[in-house]
């Protein structure tokens, strides 16, 4: 047997609350034979949540979902951790590595300007000694 009900009657069951300056709509139970129950809950942008439960008492069932639920993002943030841990050591790693490579590279660019200098201090007093030879001649 199907049935429908509709928004004014699911507004009617159900109560209205604050929270945090919003208005949320509550919970509102509807039986349906002897176990069956229905929970409707409004959210923010007012889509609905349902949940059916057909035996025993329905927050044992959203228990236990918001309990794996918990589990799951616990998994997932201790996870999530790890990967940021190993994430930070190979940074750390890998600015070591450049570091050691700029201070080489540095070290490599001081010699060679060094023995360029030179070259060019020994050419200039070439060419200065010519110079004088050629002046006192």
């Amino acid at each position: 047997m199907a049935m429908s009900l509709s928004g004014a009657v699911l507004s009617g069951i159900s109560s209205s609350f604050h929270s945090g300056g919003a208005k949320l709509s509550g919970v509102g139970t509807v039986r349906f034979g002897r176990k069956t129950e229905l929970v409707v809950v409004a959210q923010r942008k007012k889509s609905l949540i349902y949940a059916v439960n057909s035996d025993g008492n329905i927050l044992d069932g959203i228990s236990e979902a918001t309990k794996k639920a918990s589990d799951f993002v616990t998994e997932k943030t201790n996870e999530a951790l790890k990967d940021g841990e190993k994430a930070k050591d190979f940074i750390v790693e890998k600015t070591v590595e450049a570091k050691d490579t700029a201070v080489e590279e540095a070290q490599k660019a001081s010699e060679f300007v060094a023995e360029k200098g030179n070259e060019a201090a020994k050419f200039v007093e070439e060419k200065a000694g010519e110079a004088k030879e050629a002046f006192n001649s």
